[in-house]
């Protein structure tokens, strides 16, 4: 199991562009083997815990003893964003995957309606029925869960609309922020781990699986194209994840930007010869 956790923290670190510690987790009832959130002071961060049996997965993301401004923050940006809280939680629904939510230790009756008053606790459980038998098997029964719990969780903690800078609150120590910072709109790790979760570490277009191709070093990685020119977004332009964004590629990413504006993935599987492919993508606005 310990390899196995390695390989899936190492993909969702590809798949983010965040890192993600090793650690053991005793809290909340919950004893085993997780990762937390690198950059933000011992204590005071996320962990997320992982966990498998011989026919499902689980994930939980929950704040540490004492990231009491952290818990808040995530519980103020739900409140004055709740269409874009609801949207992630529905956004989980339709991935086959079973999400608790628990505020101050009571468990929410509907996950997409965020509690008014002040955020003491939390914790996101995915889960899923996924039998695995193999490394690579329990590996990808792992992320599936992983990805949404930790993407509905940075929502607050990671700023949307200008980058993916760690918002200032308190606990963070100085130098956290640029620990993790990335480039703007699709390389937003919240943006990137919603994009991935719906679509696949895979090429929208072609299929390529980088981690298949090249092995486990290259397991997760996956460019994320906008099908929206970034300069043609106005001022305080909100990235909506399935919609505007797709994995794609190198190759496919390339041959996209060969035109202004860019060619749709849809045209690019035309220029590849391959067959319309369904469910299609959200059209776009």
């Amino acid at each position: 199991m310990k390899h196995t956790v390695e390989n899936t923290l190492a993909q969702l670190g590809a798949i983010t562009t965040l890192t993600l510690e090793p650690c053991t987790i005793s809290q909340a009832g919950i004893a085993g083997t997780g990762a937390r959130l690198a950059g933000i002071e011992a204590g005071r961060g996320l962990v997320i815990a992982l966990s498998r049996t011989m026919t499902s997965a689980a994930a939980t993301v929950m704040p540490e003893d004492s990231a009491g401004a952290l818990v808040r923050q995530l519980g103020r940006w739900a409140q004055d964003n709740p269409d874009a809280w609801r949207s992630a939680v529905e956004e989980i629904s339709v991935q086959d995957v079973a999400l608790t939510i628990t505020v101050n230790h009571e468990i929410l009756d509907d996950p997409r309606e965020p509690p008014a008053g002040l955020w003491r606790a939390f914790g996101i459980e995915c889960w899923a029925r996924i039998p695995a038998q193999t490394p690579d098997e329990i590996t990808r029964s792992l992320i599936t869960v992983a990805s949404p719990a930790l993407a509905l969780a940075l929502n607050g903690l990671l700023a949307q609309d200008e980058g993916s800078e760690l918002t200032s609150f308190d606990p963070l120590p100085e130098g956290a922020v640029s620990t993790v910072k990335v480039n703007r709109y699709e390389r937003n790790p919240i943006n990137r781990l919603r994009c991935i979760s719906r679509y696949g570490a895979k090429c929208w277009v072609c299929g390529l699986d980088f981690g298949e191709l090249y092995g486990p070093a290259a397991a997760g990685f996956i460019e994320v194209h906008h099908r929206i020119p970034v300069s043609a977004m106005g001022p305080g332009y909100l990235v909506d994840p399935v919609r505007d964004l797709v994995p794609l590629c190198s190759n496919c990413h390339s041959a996209a930007h060969r035109r202004n504006p860019p060619y749709q993935p849809s045209e690019i599987r035309e220029l590849l010869r391959l067959p319309p492919k369904l469910p299609s993508l959200p059209a776009i606005l």
